[in-house]
């Protein structure tokens, strides 16, 4: 996709890019001519020509567990387009329906004509609080040619670094104070321990939000189901509290851009992310030598492989795994059809009775067992059925699965086969595209029979931050 997106980006076609990024335009800037005269329009263009929708969907917000889904029903607006007297606001909604038709986004203008498509695209998100997820003043997480100011939003000093070994290691009073910012630390161990795992950037936190909310003395930080209180924005010294949800309802809402911190510098310093797996811009923003990315197929086939220690090589027609057993590292490699274990050298005899018994076998025989089975491409398959990429499926399966097996007689963890999973995406993707035509209406968050969230072992909804 990302490939596919920079070509057509090269070219000038925004409307190519969007559509290999899986993003749906529902404005025309010819349209925005004739009703609201050139200067709005020829804004609108410039923006539509820096727009990177892949680098977008990258930093859109997402849930915390399963395969990373964009959370539904969100208003996200990116720029403003103004000649004056007039303006219009371009928006990123992700509508349940454009979700299930395989996490697909749809650009939206607000404050224009009642455009059918748009008004059923509205109808399925949220409008209270769209100001705590706008980039509209950053548009660094949208915007090609500003991407390079995610460098500014990192640790640059030593003591800004610093901050955030006091943060990694649960130090909040040391880290606050450090910042200038004098903490009320919370009564309850509930509340403490929410605002030790807060990603929120100290340094510069207090600049920042006087930048985004000017004459603002008080403002609230949500996240999840916490609410931090930052005071004193217009004296020397601000302070932050950890206050009730209710109690801090009435006060403006810092934006989540300018508070919270760069996921993937935080995720490439604690060695969560290799530098090959960034987004292209992000990497020319964060690495002094970017490094070119690493083929996609053998590097997410593998990922979920028991004590995998890394990506696959290949040498000649052998595919080669690293596994991490015990202290040391084994092969295991794919050759003639079959998976063998090459270095990990044991007694047979006593492992299989361990495992008779009950006991576990060694990480060798468990990433081989794994492998086998196939696995790991059942898991991938999974993995992009809820991204909607039918086409690296079938690629995937054409690779990887007998030539006499078929769609459905490849069973999901989840229940049902492969086979109905691409019939049911074909049917979604169909009632979206009639949603943009305008031929049909979509429910709305609160009338959506689909439930996607996560349910606790009661029943109860799990919690989703965003």
């Amino acid at each position: 996709m990302i490939a596919a997106v920079a070509e057509r980006r090269a070219a000038g076609d925004w409307r190519g890019a969007c559509a290999a990024a899986d993003v749906d335009v529902c404005l025309r800037p010819d349209s925005i001519r004739r009703d609201y005269g050139a200067e709005i329009a020829d804004q609108a263009s410039r923006v539509l020509r820096d727009l990177a929708p892949d680098l977008l969907r990258w930093h859109l917000p997402r849930r915390g567990h399963g395969c990373g889904d964009l959370l539904a029903g969100l208003l996200v607006p990116l720029a403003e387009f103004t000649d004056g007297s007039r303006r219009l606001t371009l928006a990123a909604a992700t509508a349940q329906s454009a979700l299930d038709a395989g996490q697909r986004i749809v650009l939206v203008v607000l404050g224009g004509g009642d455009d059918g498509a748009t008004r059923s695209v509205l109808e399925a998100v949220r409008l209270k609080y769209p100001e705590r997820l706008s980039l509209l003043r950053h548009p660094m997480f949208w915007n090609a040619e500003a991407a390079p100011e995610l460098a500014g939003l990192c640790d640059l000093t030593p003591a800004e670094r610093q901050i955030s070994r006091w943060q990694d290691a649960g130090l909040a009073a040391e880290a606050w104070q450090a910042a200038g910012i004098e903490l009320q630390l919370p009564a309850s161990a509930a509340r403490t321990r929410w605002l030790a795992a807060l990603p929120i950037r100290l340094p510069g936190l207090v600049d920042r939000v006087r930048a985004a909310l000017p004459g603002v003395d008080e403002a609230v930080v949500r996240s999840g189901v916490g609410a931090l209180v930052l005071s004193g924005l217009d004296a020397a010294t601000a302070g932050a509290r950890v206050a009730d949800d209710r109690a801090a309802l009435d006060l403006p809402i810092v934006p989540n851009a300018v508070w919270s911190r760069v996921l993937d510098a935080d995720l490439l310093r604690l060695g969560h992310l290799g530098d090959h797996e960034l987004h292209p811009l992000i990497a020319s923003a964060l690495l002094d030598r970017p490094q070119p990315a690493v083929p996609e197929s053998d590097e997410w086939l593998y990922r979920e492989v028991p004590f995998i220690a890394g990506p696959g090589h290949s040498t000649g027609d052998i595919l080669v795994l690293w596994i991490h057993c015990g202290t040391t590292r084994h092969r295991i490699a794919y050759h003639r059809n079959a998976w063998h274990i090459l270095d990990h050298s044991a007694h047979p005899g006593r492992e299989s009775l361990l495992a008779r018994l009950g006991g576990p076998t060694n990480p060798c025989q468990q990433a081989l067992d794994y492998l086998s089975s196939g696995r790991h491409v059942i898991d991938l398959i999974e993995s992009l059925l809820h991204h909607g990429r039918a086409t690296d499926i079938r690629d995937l399966l054409r690779t990887h699965a007998g030539a006499s097996t078929t769609l459905s007689h490849i069973d999901l963890p989840t229940g049902g086969t492969v086979g109905a999973a691409l019939a049911a995406l074909r049917e979604n993707t169909l009632r979206h595209r009639m949603i943009l035509a305008g031929a049909t209406r979509t429910p709305s968050p609160s009338t959506e029979t689909n439930d996607h969230r996560r349910r606790a072992r009661k029943g109860v909804p799990a919690r989703t931050h965003w």
